[in-house]
């Protein structure tokens, strides 16, 4: 992945949630790759959630969370995030791909899949979709 789009996504800002450290940090390391503006990640989806919540000068515009975690699944974050309003596109990452799992999501407004595993192209490309519709939005 050729850090060719720094400027396109200098803007954007991405939360990720995910228990497992090494995949924060290749996700991480993809996302600065990609040219994103900021990164935030923590293994802990209450801590997310709470970082959702605080007002910011400059809130996240993309939350990318694991589907399966101990404290609390990535269809509970979702499901809270929808249901309290919070302004922020949700990517979640899965090895979930049953249609039942899709289904699920799509009813709380899951806006994209990253699977598991996955490539930095699969990343790039996701995250770049939902990013271009949100600056395009703006």
């Amino acid at each position: 992945m050729e850090p060719t789009r720094k400027s396109e996504f200098a803007e954007i800002q991405i939360l990720v949630c995910d228990d497992d450290n090494t995949i924060l940090r290749i996700i991480e390391h993809m996302l600065r790759q990609m040219g994103v503006g900021y990164v935030q990640s923590t293994r802990f989806p209450k801590t997310a959630l709470q970082l959702l919540k605080e007002p910011a000068a400059e809130p996240f515009d993309i939350f990318i969370c694991d589907w399966v975690m101990p404290e609390m699944s990535g269809l509970e974050v979702l499901k809270h995030v929808r249901e309290r309003q919070i302004d922020v596109a949700f990517i979640m990452l899965t090895s979930k791909t049953s249609p039942d799992a899709v289904r699920e999501a799509a009813e709380y407004n899951v806006d994209a899949y990253i699977g598991k595993p996955f490539s930095g192209d699969q990343v790039e490309r996701k995250v770049g979709t939902v990013a271009r519709r949100l600056l395009m939005a703006t």
